[in-house]
């Protein structure tokens, strides 16, 4: 069997996203398996707050410690070459219930390419899209 996992991460956010409960995040990365999205995931966010230069990269940022979060995404919505799915987490290794987060990933089809294009969504209280991110391929090891 294939192993499918994929990981996109978003460029250096600013402003950065700030979630109802736990830290706000400058950077997010997200890993799933591709061809079964609904199993067990991972996502990590990355709070540090940095000062940017005259090209708009990272340099001297602050240190608090990256956070690791098990990550279940469950299919919301589809149309053709579109998928949206909801996200929950619960902090990495525990067995507690897993908790919404205002977040969507969506997945779009590309033609003729192997991997999709991916976006995360900021949704408010009332399910409207506050933000969108564009999500890119990490580089593999």
């Amino acid at each position: 069997m294939h192993n499918h996992t994929v990981e996109y991460t978003s460029d250096y956010l600013v402003p950065g996203v700030t979630l109802p409960t736990g830290p706000g995040f400058h950077q997010i990365t997200l890993t799933w398996n591709r061809s079964h999205p609904e199993t067990e995931g991972s996502f990590h966010i990355d709070p540090n707050a940095c000062g940017l230069d005259k090209f708009g990269d990272p340099t001297i940022c602050t240190k608090m410690a990256v956070a690791d979060s098990d990550m279940k995404l469950s299919l919301l919505a589809e149309k053709p070459g579109h998928r949206a799915y909801t996200i929950e987490a619960r902090p990495h290794g525990s067995t507690a219930a897993y908790a919404p987060l205002p977040l969507r990933l969506v997945t779009v089809a590309c033609q003729g390419k192997d991997q999709p294009q991916v976006r995360l969504l900021v949704v408010g209280a009332d399910q409207t899209i506050e933000r969108i991110i564009e999500l890119h391929q990490a580089a593999k090891a």
